[in-house]
């Protein structure tokens, strides 16, 4: 019986290759560490003033290991993939795979964003060669017509939707994208959620 030895990818890793695919991952090195963006609400300092000041420019993009960390209030994203809280010595992470994972790389802001980025590449006039060309980009493969099948309908279903009047609202976005860009960015963020993408041999 042969054996599955694939594995997914950390909670920062998953974070950065979302970030370099679509090509807003930051190259910087050293410094302090910065805040990227996360849910309102979420980080909370009990003894303190403190507060989650959302970086801005450059450092809003860089690589995870320079996300700021706090024991009390960790990062939600990498809690959910499984990155240790640092409370304690972690010899090997436990792998989990839960709804909430699925939660965050849809509705995280950094993920709509990083979504919105990569589908830019994917805005050709022949929408079959955008998606055919993103998923290669995403994955190293050529795509097959069933998968290539199933993202056409999910960009057909979007710009109906979104040309019978749905509010194209994705978190993170400060401008908002034309219809045919916004149901890319539906695919793009179908793509970047694929067991391929998020999983390595």
């Amino acid at each position: 019986m042969p054996v599955d030895l694939r594995l997914r990818l950390s909670a920062e890793q998953i974070r950065d290759q979302a970030l370099a695919i679509s090509g807003l991952l930051s190259d910087k090195m050293y410094g302090p560490g910065v805040m990227p963006p996360q849910p309102d609400g979420v980080w909370q300092s009990v003894y303190s003033n403190e507060s989650w000041v959302e970086s801005t420019g450059e450092d809003k993009y860089r690589r995870a290991i320079y996300t700021y960390l706090k024991r009390t209030s960790p990062y939600p994203s990498f809690i959910t993939f499984d990155a240790g809280s640092r409370e304690v010595c972690t010899i090997r992470r436990t792998v989990t795979n839960t709804p909430l994972q699925a939660l965050v790389t849809l509705n995280d802001p950094v993920y709509p964003e990083a979504a919105y980025e990569f589908s830019k590449i994917m805005d050709v006039e022949d929408v079959e060669k955008g998606i055919s060309l993103g998923y290669e980009k995403a994955t190293l493969s050529a795509i097959d017509s069933e998968k290539l099948e199933i993202l056409k309908n999910l960009y057909d279903e979007a710009m109906n939707e979104f040309q019978s009047g749905m509010e194209m609202d994705f978190i993170g976005l400060k401008q908002k994208p034309t219809q045919k860009m916004a149901a890319l960015t539906v695919v793009a963020n179908a793509i970047m959620n694929l067991d391929e993408f998020l999983t390595k041999a």
